[in-house]
């Protein structure tokens, strides 16, 4: 079991460069879980850290833990998203893929919520359940090792065990 994780959360506003020495550093000392997003821009910078430390024998694939999230403006097309973090991670699976929460947005074309004339996101007509089905998909064809959510209250935790085949796996809360 990995003791400690690298959230990449807080260092979504940092350059390439600062990225990629928080994340040797990190490796060296002997972090082995990383957590991203989407929505973090930092996907292809932990991925090529982690190309980087498997060619060079640092590491092996089965050694690290990637978590990484559907953004709120991908439920519509979450198979477009789970193998754009495949491919910017450099990884033939990811460990653990959540949906980051189960509000839907529509999608502005560039990757992110797609917003009305006064500046809100416009919401998405898609239920959460039916981009479950997506996720339980790659579960099932072993792209996704384990699948979850995030940021879902009880009610939304129920109405999704009440459709889903493959129960979530994982409960991601925000703790301050």
């Amino acid at each position: 079991m990995f003791q400690k994780a690298l959230k990449t959360f807080f260092l979504q506003d940092s350059d390439e460069k600062q990225l990629e020495d928080a994340l040797r550093a990190a490796f060296d000392i002997g972090y082995r879980y990383i957590d991203t997003a989407e929505v973090y821009k930092n996907e292809h910078i932990i991925g090529a850290v982690i190309k980087e430390y498997i060619k060079n024998g640092k590491f092996k694939r089965e050694d690290i833990f990637i978590t990484t999230k559907l953004p709120v403006y991908g439920m519509n097309e979450p198979e477009r998203f789970i193998k754009n973090s495949l491919k910017k991670l450099n990884l033939d699976y990811i460990d653990l893929y959540l949906i980051h929460a189960p509000i839907p947005f529509e999608n502005s074309g560039n990757d992110s919520s797609k917003k009305d004339e006064t500046g809100n996101s416009i919401p998405a007509l898609i239920p959460f359940y039916e981009t479950w089905k997506v996720l339980e998909k790659f579960y099932l064809d072993g792209k996704l090792k384990s699948i979850g959510i995030s940021n879902f209250n009880e009610k939304q935790i129920q109405e999704l065990y009440n459709q889903a085949r493959i129960k979530p796996q994982n409960l991601q809360v925000c703790r301050s």
